[in-house]
């Protein structure tokens, strides 16, 4: 084995690697360096020099990625597995790799996705969560809010839901989409025991996705009669 130095800290290196491949693997951390210095989300710990990590916050979601081992793993075992935690649980997640690039490449793409706010489409689909988080947050509060200022009080399984109704509402299907945010109201004011006032804080941002004429379209033609009983206290209440 070799320890070489990086930008970031030591990193162990088989001893038969060629030079051209270690070379390869400083610039690309060097690269991924710079990305994470110019970057508003990702943060650096390199308070012990053979272990850093890197980690950012997407809403209630600490990610935290190991770049180290994830590079060693890839040379001395062959596992190209990211190691890679979400609020301290492990994600698999299994790049494909190209034996002729630096191993560093594919965590330098996952940082860029996290500057690109976790597309869909790009996401891995084990990190989906982390996708939808960050288009709730950009959708109904802004690119500019603070992690602290998003603290909602959905499940994953509700925020994408309520992602999916506001795709509804804004293909023109207003009463499917409303119809889905009143039944995540239903359930979370009978089960979860949530306050009708918590319930219309929650709901409010997905609601103000239609217009005045689909809300009063939609009182009229409820999909459940209950369904009222939110729209007419939203109505009374201030927006404050």
């Amino acid at each position: 084995m070799r320890e070489v130095d990086t930008a970031i800290g030591t990193l162990t290196l088989p001893k038969e690697l060629p030079q051209e491949r270690v070379d390869a693997e400083i610039k690309g951390i060097k690269l991924f360096k710079e990305i994470i210095d110019s970057s508003k989300s990702w943060k650096l710990n390199d308070a012990i020099a053979k272990r850093p990590t890197v980690y950012c916050r997407v809403g209630d979601l600490k990610i935290v990625l190991d770049p180290f081992q994830t590079i060693e793993n890839c040379y001395f075992i062959n596992n190209f597995h990211f190691i890679l935690k979400i609020n301290r649980r492990k994600v698999c997640v299994l790049e494909s790799h190209n034996s002729n690039t630096a191993y560093i490449d594919p965590l330098i793409s996952l940082l860029l996705l996290g500057e690109a706010r976790w597309p869909m489409e790009l996401t891995p689909k084990t990190m989906e969560k982390v996708s939808i988080e960050q288009q709730i947050i950009d959708h109904h509060l802004g690119l500019e809010c603070k992690a602290e200022s998003i603290r909602l009080a959905f499940n994953t399984e509700n925020k994408k839901q309520l992602l999916q109704a506001i795709y509804e509402i804004e293909n023109g299907n207003s009463q499917d989409g409303l119809a889905s945010i009143f039944a995540i109201a239903r359930l979370k004011y009978v089960c979860s025991m949530w306050t009708m006032n918590h319930v219309i804080d929650q709901i409010r941002p997905y609601v103000n996705a239609c217009s005045d004429e689909q809300i009063a379209h939609y009182i009229e033609n409820p999909f459940e009669q209950t369904d009222r009983i939110f729209l007419e206290k939203m109505i009374a209440i201030p927006n404050i």
